[in-house]
């Protein structure tokens, strides 16, 4: 089966958990692991990495960082198993982020990139997603999600935006690519408050 087909599936299934009915492209993948500038020694997280398109645009640019994914769907999170049987895939909610590095033995991570359908979440759920990141963020970290154009109108995606500022000192919005279906750019976060 294709990562677009499951992809469709499982948003049907849940689409309050995943937002968006394809996947993100490779494009915009490669976009964001440039804003990330990612090093090998750095640790990072990667929240709803659905079906793998920025996980394998992480590994490939910094093949031995240490890396934990989190994928809530049981089906998502096995195929990425499947495709990557090394990978740390935690079948756990954002919020949870800072339980799962101290199960890991960590504080803080480096950078957080996230495909995290933030439009659809309530204003509890932004809240608290982003407090969860910036506890565990490093004071020089790096925190990425993007948005699609369209969503911009969107309430909820209005708020997040607010949200980001209120947790973050500095935010860079950048060309994501206009390639990706639907287009998007990212919000480069720095100063995690």
């Amino acid at each position: 089966m294709s990562d677009a087909w499951l992809f469709l599936k499982e948003f049907a299934r849940k689409p309050g958990q995943l937002g968006a009915v394809t996947p993100s492209g490779p494009r915009l993948a490669r976009a964001v692991v440039r804003a990330a500038d990612l090093r090998d020694e750095h640790l990072i997280v990667e929240l709803g990495a659905g079906t793998g398109p920025f996980t394998m645009a992480i590994l490939a640019a910094v093949p031995s960082c240490s890396f934990v994914a989190f994928e809530p769907s049981d089906v998502l999170a096995a195929r990425l198993r499947h495709m990557m049987p090394d990978l740390d895939v935690v079948e756990r909610y954002a919020d949870e982020l800072p339980a799962v590095l101290a199960e890991r033995g960590h504080t803080h991570c480096d950078r957080v990139i996230s495909g995290l359908p933030w439009a659809v979440f309530d204003e509890q759920m932004q809240r608290d997603t982003l407090k969860a990141v910036t506890e565990c963020m490093q004071p020089d970290g790096v925190f990425i999600t993007f948005q699609y154009i369209h969503s911009q109108v969107l309430p909820a995606a209005r708020k997040f935006r607010g949200l980001l500022d209120e947790r973050f000192g500095r935010i860079d919005k950048v060309h994501g690519s206009w390639r990706n279906v639907p287009p998007a750019f990212l919000f480069v976060c720095r100063e995690p408050r």
